[in-house]
């Protein structure tokens, strides 16, 4: 083997500027397949697609530029290669990528290995005789990091155990060595989803089972900086069945759970573990109903590191739950926006009277920007396949005089669609000159599920290529018109309630005369002047939350 950690390489390097759009070229194919290139969302690459001398890679040789530049010009983007000073006298990331893939190929010949310089990460396709049918995407940069710390003499050695980490389970025999780095993962379905959507090399389907609504568990292979999802493809290398694959994952997740939860004054459980799966011991039933001796255990997992445990009878944790749930959102994505409570060993989705408000605005932000990610995705595939299906917007406003955000999606007549599932339904006709028909989700069901087909997309998506006739347009149009009478009606009753209430607020008790009379004749002050102090006492009074 060769190692090139000193080696100093004075090779002259390059780097791709990019000048717009080639003509010819529409702007919107040329940013969706530079979507499915680098596997960005559209803001990403819309830069690129800009111009205007972006450097879009630098520090690689003429091969790799020649490479990267055709590439480019393949999705319709005008660019030139500029020549760089020469490199410094350390490995660079491609050195380390070529060193790293001679090991793996020693270790799994039939594989044939790409080294992504864009992403930073290897690429590796199995061949015929591999006995690990599956795409691997081995990030890098860690690893790089980690190789450049050590000596010369021990950078080999780094480099055969990496290879080894890497490609574990890959030949027979490793099956108790996989097994013994399984762990469960709670994820939010739409990751799965859009992991789907991103895998522009091809898709192995992950394993996964369903816990709730819009939440699931898979299992992760977790050895030293080496973390992948598995698998089914996986699990038939390792010669696993799917129930042996969770029971072990559970028996490592509970060999690292052995400390009990924590409570905080507020009455909020939590776990100091710091590894990462958090959010996985919601999936141990034992240690959450340690924690909870008095009702029901209801938990949150704002993120993958974070969970919160709590009584459904403590509506005073369950707000620093939620609160504190808004607040990792900001720094990471969120798992599950949602209250969970443990019924019968099975997790719910719990909604507090007093919380439903928080709880919908949180659920409606999380899911318009999963939807918002799957639509910039679907319309990448839709251009690059030259489909032509509109993927339409998810869309939240406030209705109601309480103002609760509500979802909706519109329905066209004559143009093939894409619906994400939302709380309304507006069909429209843009031949009629009439408004829109406005129907919640549920009541449209009966009537229109049969011209909506579920795709494999999640967030949920619906694929309709016709529309409703006339008949169904008649009985959407009456449940629409009930449904206005009955929201007028609530309407026209919390207006009322509300004045009911301002007139009781501003109702004063009289002032009795006799007892003006009484007290004046005590201080021997006219009742006018008894009766304005009064008054002015009461009038400069503040109220209690006020002092």
């Amino acid at each position: 083997m060769f190692n090139l950690v000193y080696v100093a390489t004075f090779v002259a390097t390059y780097r791709i500027k990019t000048l717009g759009v080639q003509r010819g070229f529409q702007q919107e194919r040329v940013e969706a397949r530079l979507m499915l290139l680098f596997r960005r969302p559209l803001e990403a690459v819309r830069p690129i697609a800009a111009g205007n001398g972006a450097i879009v890679k630098k520090g690689v040789d003429w091969a790799m530029a020649e490479r990267f530049r055709d590439a480019l010009m393949t999705c319709g983007i005008r660019c030139e290669v500029e020549e760089e000073k020469a490199p410094p006298p350390r490995a660079t990331l491609a050195e380390y990528a070529a060193q790293l893939q001679s090991h793996l190929e020693l270790l799994d010949p039939g594989r044939r290995w790409t080294f992504m310089e864009a992403e930073g990460e290897l690429f590796g396709v199995p061949g015929p005789e591999s006995p690990y049918p599956l795409e691997l995407l081995v990030p890098l940069e860690s690893m790089y990091q980690e190789w450049l710390g050590v000596s010369l003499a021990a950078s080999e050695d780094l480099l055969r155990h990496t290879a080894g980490m890497v490609l574990m389970g890959n030949t027979p025999g490793m099956v108790e060595e996989a097994v013994r780095h399984l762990l469960p993962i709670v994820r939010n379905s739409a990751e799965r989803g859009q992991a789907m959507l991103a895998a522009a090399r091809g898709y192995s389907p992950l394993l996964f089972r369903p816990i709730c609504e819009g939440l699931e568990m898979g299992l992760a292979f977790h050895r030293g900086t080496v973390t992948h999802r598995v698998a089914r493809a996986h699990l038939e290398a390792w010669g696993l069945t799917e129930d042996a694959a969770f029971e072990a994952a559970f028996a490592n997740l509970r060999a690292r759970s052995t400390a009990p939860l924590l409570p905080t004054p507020q009455g909020v459980f939590g776990g100091g573990w710091e590894d990462g799966y958090g959010s996985s011991r919601m999936l141990l039933p034992e240690l959450i109903k340690a924690a909870v001796p008095d009702g029901r255990p209801v938990v949150m997992v704002p993120t993958r590191g974070v969970l919160m445990v709590c009584s459904d009878q403590n509506e005073v944790a369950m707000g620093a739950m939620l609160k504190a749930a808004i607040e990792a959102m900001r720094e990471e994505k969120m798992v599950m926006p949602r209250l969970l409570r443990l019924v019968d060993d099975r997790w719910q989705i719990f909604v507090p009277p007093s919380l439903t408000r928080r709880l919908n605005s949180l659920s409606k932000y999380v899911e318009g920007n999963d939807y918002r990610l799957q639509k910039e995705l679907l319309k990448a595939h839709e251009w690059a396949s030259g489909r032509n299906r509109c993927v339409v917007t998810y869309l939240v406003g406030k209705l109601g005089p309480e103002q609760v955000r509500t979802s909706a999606c519109t329905w066209t007549r004559d143009m093939p669609s894409l619906l994400p599932k939302t709380d309304l339904l507006y069909f429209a006709d843009p031949s009629s000159l009439d408004p829109p028909i406005t129907v919640s989700w549920d009541a449209a069901m009966p009537i229109v599920g049969a011209l909506m087909q579920r795709t494999d997309d999640y967030p949920p998506r619906y694929f309709v290529e016709g529309f409703p006739n006339e008949v169904q347009l008649a009985q959407l149009a009456d449940i629409a018109a009930a449904a206005r009478r009955e929201a007028k009606e609530k309407a026209l009753a919390a207006a009322q309630a509300a004045q009911a209430a301002l007139a009781a607020q501003n109702t004063r008790p009289m002032l009795d005369s006799r007892r003006m009379q009484n007290v004046a004749a005590v201080l021997n002050r006219p009742v006018g002047e008894v009766l304005r102090s009064a008054l002015g006492r009461k009038a400069g009074a503040k109220p209690a939350h006020a002092r």
